[in-house]
């Protein structure tokens, strides 16, 4: 599947503020079967463990990234990018940055959870040095049933391409 032609203005990883609240949370709507509410980005945005950032493209929010970083283990905790958007390495680049500064700041294992049927995913975790860990059973709600998730981790320190 071809990406539709979009405008690429330049790209800018920052830290994610509350003023970008209302994008992220269209872009988490538009994305995730189990959204996350407003109050769920704002504890993430107070505390001083996790990681918030956003990607932007000239004017517009197109992805973001919510990590946990306790002692030397960083744990990918969300991470999307706006439909319209997908397929253009958006995603990598977002994590290679995410998984760089840790390795810089001695972190030294990256872990997730990613659904089971989203073998895209996957597969961008695994080119990236992640490896299958796990099976958490009936994790993730999906309608009126339940779906496995697939743990993954990297140890970092030169694990990831």
């Amino acid at each position: 599947m071809t990406a539709p032609e979009l405008p690429l203005g330049p790209e800018v990883i920052r830290a994610m503020e509350r003023d970008d609240l209302d994008a992220v949370l269209a872009i988490e709507e538009a994305s995730q079967l189990t959204p996350w509410s407003r109050s769920h980005f704002r504890d993430c945005l107070d505390n001083a463990n996790y990681l918030c950032q956003v990607v932007t493209i000239g004017d517009e929010l197109v992805a973001f990234l919510i990590l946990s970083r306790i002692l030397d283990e960083t744990h990918v905790l969300n991470i999307v990018v706006a439909p319209r958007w997908l397929r253009r390495g958006i995603a990598r680049r977002l994590l290679v940055q995410a998984m760089d500064a840790a390795c810089g700041d001695a972190m030294t294992v990256m872990y997730l959870e990613v659904r089971e049927s989203n073998v895209s995913a996957q597969a961008l975790y695994r080119s990236l040095g992640f490896e299958i860990t796990g099976i958490r059973k009936n994790y993730y709600r999906k309608g009126d049933g339940h779906e496995h998730a697939v743990l993954m981790q990297c140890l970092l320190g030169g694990g990831h391409k």
